[in-house]
């Protein structure tokens, strides 16, 4: 019975004394403290984990730029101008947001108080890949734009020279012209057959015999080309030519009975004199 009470007062002064101690201030700091260091340490772990998904992701677009280098220079090459400066543009694009996220990481773990070595210099490594890239990217777009330049400068030297082309054109066109109206011009001959009543009435004929005034009314002649005009035919019976032709350059034929033909043997002499024909035609 004494064993067994001396055993009871034992237990109970430890419980007593155990009681005492978690009700102490020591005991609960340390407790908070042990409860922060876990959280902090999680916290940690989600940063950590979150950094080198950051890595990842960089270091995955890095290789995509890479790739698409390589396609860019092809294209450069290939002068397939509007997709490269596209593609540019938004590498551009890539690479800003990139960077804008390595910054931030690099200053969250410049805060951190875990030791970051490693990460930052991984950080700064890909940071300077991406500057790399960024004036390659520079370096495409300004060889792009020396290159507008110059195709500008091209297309300006081509207008000019089209623009001259033309003028020339316009010149040697209106010179043509001018030229082939003085030709046509020169070449014009006049002819009409009529009786001597009507000839006197057009104004062609003087009142005098078979006789032509100096100046005659044109209109009432019916003009060709002396280069062309071989015979000229009238419904007539018989006709006289009473203008001035030298002999041996033309004859008179009868078609039939109601139609006579003048044929021009020798242009060139018919039409030396005068370039108008006066015919009396019956």
């Amino acid at each position: 019975m004494k064993k067994t009470l001396a055993i009871l007062s034992v237990a109970l002064v430890a419980l007593v004394m155990s009681s005492c101690v978690e009700s102490s201030k020591k005991y609960q700091a340390l407790l908070a403290e042990k409860e922060a260091l876990v959280v902090e340490n999680q916290t940690m772990e989600n940063e950590f984990n979150a950094t080198l998904g950051i890595l990842n992701e960089v270091e995955n677009n890095l290789q995509a730029i890479r790739d698409a280098e390589g396609i860019l220079l092809v294209q450069q090459e290939g002068n397939q101008r509007e997709q490269m400066v596209s593609e540019l543009i938004q590498l551009k694009e890539v690479m800003a947001a990139n960077h804008a996220r390595l910054d931030s990481l690099d200053n969250v773990l410049a805060q951190s108080k875990k030791s970051n070595a490693n990460l930052r210099a991984q950080v700064k490594k890909l940071q300077a890949q991406l500057e790399e890239k960024e004036e390659m990217i520079a370096n495409l777009q300004g060889q792009i734009a020396e290159k507008d330049g110059q195709i500008a400068n091209l297309n300006t030297q081509v207008d000019n020279l089209n623009s001259d082309l033309n003028n020339a054109n316009n010149q040697i066109e209106s010179l043509t012209n001018a030229n082939m109206m003085q030709v046509n011009e020169m070449n014009a001959v006049y002819y009409i057959g009529a009786s001597k009543k009507d000839l006197k009435a057009k104004g062609i004929m003087s009142n005098l015999k078979n006789v032509l005034k100096q100046e005659v009314p044109t209109e009432e002649f019916t003009r060709a080309d002396k280069r062309e005009l071989k015979t000229i035919t009238f419904n007539a019976k018989k006709a006289v030519v009473i203008s001035s032709h030298p002999v041996g350059s033309y004859s008179i034929e009868n078609v039939d009975k109601t139609t006579v033909q003048i044929v021009i043997t020798n242009p060139e002499a018919f039409w030396s004199v005068t370039k108008y024909l006066v015919a009396i035609t019956k």
